[in-house]
């Protein structure tokens, strides 16, 4: 007798889905926690690099200040009180524009934001790679400078180191990068002419209390009264009576005497 061969019954594959669809279940929801959550690789990473145009700078900045990344952004030489602006807020996380770029003068715009419950303003002028931030002032937007020119204008006629003193005085209370420049001493250090424009950047004020002519020495010293900042400080300006081309200021302290 001849038996036919019978192939065995198929086992039913609801369970395998069942199992297939749980394990991607759990995959999809670790990566996607793992995503949104920890460490984030789904999150759109914050622009913090972008400055083609005053807009993007001040939302990268902004965006900066929350996570302690805006050492990029600013101009090579900036204002004095952005230092300890940058000091302070390294541990204020969170900020939010308020006021967005605007224009304030001709190649300078301003913008505002909060952080760490103050109000910080920022002036924004064209920079090597795009626009870069030269000051930020806590409590609101920093005043406008009258032009953003840093070669050194003519060297005005002065025949006394006092002249020269009191111009470059004048030179620095109506923030004339040009002009302060302009009665520097050919030798004085990179760090003193970039000092200057430190102090320009921001927004100080000096007046000249006393001048100390002195003959033997070929020098005349100025001793000022100044506002830096909004703090009262003396000031110090030193000159060379004697340099090639006529007297000369040969140093500056801005906030010491």
């Amino acid at each position: 007798m001849t038996y036919g061969h019978y192939a065995p019954p198929k086992r039913p594959k609801t369970w395998l889905w069942i199992t297939l669809t749980l394990v991607f279940v759990l995959i999809a929801g670790g990566v996607a926690f793992t995503g949104f959550v920890s460490p984030g690789f789904f999150k759109a990473k914050p622009d913090t690099t972008s400055r083609a145009t005053p807009e993007q700078l001040i939302r990268s900045f902004v965006n900066g200040v929350g996570e302690n990344r805006v050492s990029e952004l600013w101009c090579a030489i900036r204002s004095k009180r952005s230092y300890t602006f940058e000091q302070t807020m390294s541990v204020s996380g969170d900020a939010q524009l308020s006021t967005p770029a605007h224009q304030r003068a001709a190649q300078e715009y301003s913008a505002a934001f909060t952080a760490a419950g103050e109000t910080v303003g920022i002036a924004m002028i064209p920079g090597e790679g795009g626009w870069c931030v030269r000051d930020a002032k806590i409590g609101g937007e920093p005043e406008p400078l009258p032009g953003i020119e840093t070669k050194p204008s003519s060297r005005p006629d002065v025949k006394t180191g006092e002249e020269a003193g009191n111009e470059f005085v004048d030179a620095i209370n109506t923030r004339d990068i040009p002009a302060a420049l302009s009665v520097l001493c050919g030798k004085v250090p990179d760090t003193t002419r970039d000092g200057v424009q430190q102090i320009i950047h921001g927004e100080a004020r000096y007046t000249v209390e006393k001048a100390d002519v002195l003959t033997t020495a070929g020098q005349t010293i100025l001793h000022l009264a100044g506002e830096v900042d909004g703090v009262r400080r003396p000031g110090r300006v030193e000159t060379d009576d004697a340099a090639e081309g006529g007297p000369c200021v040969a140093s500056f302290a801005p906030d010491s005497d």
